[in-house]
This record gives structure tokens, sequence and C-alpha cells, in this order.
């Protein structure tokens, strides 16, 4: 049997204390803080981490002080979450700034759950271990947690979010697994992101003079439409300065959705799969030494993969007033006094330095098999698909 265990960690990123999941094939880690998942590092990439590692030293965002800190991490509403956020974070109860009413009365962005101290509820022996952690968000009233497993033997883990509305009103939330990957793994040049996307739709101009894309503009993924002519392959990480964002529509044909990076160079695919009814749209945000402001810098290189219950984050009030778009709910309710939950399973891949991206996945007994873009090649990985139809997968 392979062998796997948890670690508590003192020092797990800057200091900060967290939990590390640990197998012979590598590990996952998790920070207390703010929740995020930090860490996905395979044994046969030491130093490749996927997930993002801020250029700037990080802090517990519970620690967070508006004045005291502002300098270092930005004012509010923002401070909190830059103080502390890093790779795959979790956007909730909002995705996207809070109001101006919102912020005066000391929201942050993203919602509360980014924002607070998460604690570790219980461990989960066996050969699959495991942790479920999560923290009761005090002005929402919900309760959000966490149940994450590793595979003993593949570079794969599971996570099931769930969250259970402690108030007697219904509430309209929204739910993002807000991952962001870096360097070393992510590449100008190199690194590719796809998905089973539909139409997508550029954010307005007032996020970026440099997206390089119409602002705006609806199109057909992966191609954007430019200001002066043309259109931009947004599979791609090309060099330069520039950030944007769009939001892309998970095929709505599909019962399972995935977004994929791959960074050929590196030799190694990152996906991430899961229940299209659960996240029906994919935020791609790129950060490319555009935000010059605390705590950028103008030296972030960044790219989000945003699987989501909602398009473009902005404040909840415009979520809810605006309604569908593409047919499709931007958000969903938790009714009072109930539970919701999520899931989804990411996993590393090897593949070879020519690799041209992922043409489409398919789900064949317990086996996620990817097709490679434009050749014959499929490469394999076992993996428990019924955690996506409600098993357990060690949970």
């Amino acid at each position: 049997m392979a062998a796997a265990w948890i670690e508590r960690v003192d020092d797990l990123l800057d200091g900060r204390p967290g939990v590390r999941l640990c197998a012979e094939w590598g590990h996952v880690s998790v920070t207390l803080g703010g929740g995020h998942i930090c860490e996905f590092v395979s044994r046969a990439h030491p130093e490749v981490n996927p997930l993002w590692r801020p250029p700037w030293r990080t802090m517990d965002p519970q620690r967070y002080r508006a004045g005291e800190h502002e300098q270092a991490f930005g004012p509010p509403p923002d401070g909190r979450l830059l103080a502390g956020i890093a790779g795959h974070s979790i956007s909730f109860d909002h995705f996207g700034p809070p109001s101006a009413e919102e912020t005066a009365a000391g929201m942050s962005t993203h919602g509360e759950a980014p924002a607070v101290l998460w604690d570790v509820r219980r461990q989960l022996a066996g050969e699959s271990p495991g942790i479920e952690y999560g923290a009761v968000l005090p002005v929402s009233q919900i309760d959000c947690s966490r149940i994450i497993t590793v595979d003993s033997r593949r570079p794969i883990f599971y996570c099931e979010g769930r969250a259970r509305n402690l108030s007697a009103a219904d509430r309209p939330i929204s739910w993002t697994e807000h991952v962001t990957i870096g360097p070393p793994f992510l590449r100008r040049g190199d690194t590719l992101i796809d998905m089973p996307a539909t139409r997508a739709q550029a954010i307005e101009a007032y996020y970026s003079d440099r997206m390089e894309i119409t602002p705006g503009s609806t199109f057909d993924w992966p191609n954007a439409p430019c200001p002066g002519g043309g259109t931009l392959n947004l599979r791609e990480t090309p060099d330069g300065r520039y950030c944007r964002y769009t939001a892309q529509l998970i095929d709505p044909a599909l019962e399972v959705g995935y977004v994929a990076a791959s960074s050929p160079s590196a030799g190694l695919l990152l996906l991430y799969v899961f229940r299209r009814a659960d996240f029906p749209w994919v935020g791609n945000w790129q950060e490319s030494g555009y935000l010059e402001n605390a705590p950028w810098g103008g030296k972030t290189f960044c790219r989000g993969i945003e699987f989501s219950s909602t398009p473009f984050a902005v404040p909840k009030r415009e979520t809810v007033s605006k309604g569908p778009l593409f047919g499709e709910a931007t958000y969903r309710w938790l009714p009072a006094k109930s539970d919701a939950s999520v899931r989804f399973l990411a996993l590393l891949s090897e593949i070879p330095a020519d690799f041209r991206g992922v043409a489409r996945i398919s789900l064949e007994e317990e086996e996620v098999r990817i097709h490679e873009m434009g050749t014959s090649r499929t490469f394999c990985e076992s993996v428990d698909l019924s955690f996506l139809r409600g098993g357990s997968a060690g949970v």
C-alpha cells in the first residue's frame, strides 16, 4: 500500500501555519489564513508548483488592519484579500469587490471566506488521507468548509466544498474556485489554457487600458476581437505588459467541465475537472506587469483560471440585477437553513515538450483521457470518477 500522511506546518508560507497532505508522489498544502490551496507539487517535478506564489511577502488576512498595512498591501477593499492570497483560493459568498456601502462597513473583495481564519475540523485517515477545514462567516451567516483528500498513488486531489446557511433568509451567492497559476509553471510563449467553452465576453474598458482586446465584446472562445482588427488567441500566454479578463461559458451540453493549463517546457499539465451544474463559468484573468499599485509593484506575472457560478467579478448587487448572460444564470441561491455543495478534482499529468494543448477530455472506465490538440495522442490518468457522481473518494 502506498504511504500517505498529514503534516501540520508552522511555516508553510511566509511564516504562516497550514496543513500539508503528503503521499509518495508529492503533496498538497493549504493555509489556514484564508483557506488557500497554495501548493500542488509532484516529486517528479519538485521545483514546479503550478499554483501562484505572490512576489510579495504575504500574511494571514485576518491580521490586516487598514492604515497599518495599506502601504504593503493596498487599502480596502482589496488590501485584506491581497495580504493573504496565494494559489487556489475561494471567492465566497460573492465574487468581486463589495459595494461602496459594504466597503465602508468593512467588507473586503471576494467575500469573507478568503479573509478569515479557517480551522481544521477533522482529519481523515486511511489510504486517501485528508482534512475537513472551514470557517463560519459572521456577516453572511454561512458555514463554509472544504473536505480535501489526496490519492495515495497518483498526483490527484479531490475537493468537496460545503456551505450551510445558518440564517432564516434565502441568500443569493457566488461560488468561485479562484485558481491562479504562476511561474515557474507559467511561462510566456509556452503555457496554454484550454477549456470546453462556447461563448465568451470581455470585461468593460474600466478594467484596463492594456487589454489588447475589444472591451465588452462577445466572441467564441478562444478568439477575442482586437480594437484594430483581427483576433487574439486567448489560449496562449504572450509576452508584454497587459491585464485582461474574459468570462467563458462552459458548453451547456456537457455534464462535466474542465480547465487545463499545460506547460510543455516544464513537461507538466494541470487539469481541474468539475460538475458543470456547479460551475458553468470560467474566468480567464491575466496579469503581466501591468498593475503598479501596492502590492503588485509592476512585477507580477500570473494567470487566473477561475471556475465559478458567476462570470464577472463585480459587486453582488450588480450580479443579481444584471441577470443571466448567454441564457445562463450568473449566481445561485442558498435557501434558509439549508446546505449546498460543489465537487471537483485536480491532477498533474506528464506531457512532452511538443505538447499542443488539450482538445478535449473523456471520462471512461475510471480514467480521465486527455486528447491532445491536433494529434491522435491521448494521455490517460486513473481517477475515482464516482466522486464527481456523488461518491466519497475517501471523504
